[in-house]
């Protein structure tokens, strides 16, 4: 009788568990369809906007270097140097696409000249256990997707820098999140390094300093913003999948006790039959 009283609890208490989790899942489902079609519709664009920003920077960076004094300015009025931003989550159950994105952004700065910025309790976890011993900066940021305050305290630190990498999950589908790196502040680099073959003209008006001067603020924000989105979808539906494998387990789990139980129900009845039939054949 014992036995079956646990087993009931702990088949209420595993239902109980698979009901939360359920629930998790849908809110999952829900935020992931709120922002999916949005931000799929704007990546393809935001991808255009991306290089041609690497375009007007590298026609800024020519056109300062032609100047009769030669001096040498930042590109875009920055600091001349590079920053590498890891976009990770406060909690876990969102499958290895935190993980996986960690990874991608310790191995690439392992050996590069680079500031480090984290957002996320996980990602500040995964580096202060890791063998990195370069400064970071930790910037909080919510997991709902939706944190204007903090984002805007985060673009104010990095919009300063000449190189921005962000480190962040892609979505490919339900099933498939990546690790994905993205050059905010454009290409640049990667047209520095192909300089040979680099021969497109561009007429600028009103001037390429203030073409330059448009895209250093407004369009990068719009692209770093663009990320951060990314990164929601994909963690969004990473959650969802591993609370799906999750849920799944729960169930097989608690048809397992529902067959155990049903298993001592009946060694109980059958004691009880024994215990009247030889008690019957004892009083005659």
């Amino acid at each position: 009788m014992k036995r079956v009283k646990y087993l009931k609890m702990e088949k209420e208490s595993l239902s109980d568990f698979l009901n939360m989790i359920e629930a998790y899942e849908e809110i999952s489902a829900i935020r992931m369809r709120k922002v999916k079609k949005s931000i799929l519709e704007r990546r393809e664009f935001m991808q255009g906007l991306n290089e041609a920003f690497a375009y007007i920077a590298y026609a800024y960076k020519v056109y300062r270097n032609s100047l009769k004094d030669k001096s040498q300015h930042n590109v875009l009025n920055t600091n001349g140097k590079t920053v590498s931003v890891l976009l990770s989550s406060n909690t876990g159950l969102y499958g290895d696409v935190v993980r996986s994105t960690y990874d991608l952004f310790e191995n690439d700065i392992k050996d590069s000249e680079t500031d480090v910025v984290i957002v996320g309790r996980m990602g500040k976890k995964f580096y202060d256990e890791s063998e990195s011993k370069k400064p970071y900066e930790v910037f909080e940021m919510s997991d709902s997707g939706a944190d204007e305050a903090n984002v805007k305290k985060l673009l104010d630190y990095v919009i300063n820098y000449t190189n921005v990498i962000v480190y962040h999950g892609v979505f490919k589908s339900i099933l498939t999140q990546e690790p994905f790196k993205t050059m905010v502040t454009g290409e640049l680099m990667k047209i520095e390094k192909s300089l040979d073959s680099y021969d497109t003209r561009f007429l600028f008006e009103p001037s390429v300093e203030k073409v330059a001067e448009h895209f250093e603020k407004q369009i990068a924000s719009l692209i770093f913003e663009q990320t951060m989105f990314e990164s929601s979808l994909s963690k969004f539906a990473s959650r969802m999948v591993s609370l799906d494998k999750s849920a799944d387990n729960v169930g097989l789990k608690i048809r397992y006790l529902s067959f155990n139980l049903s298993k001592a129900k009946h060694k109980d009845i059958n004691a009880g039959l024994q215990s009247r039939i030889f008690g019957g054949i004892l009083w005659r």
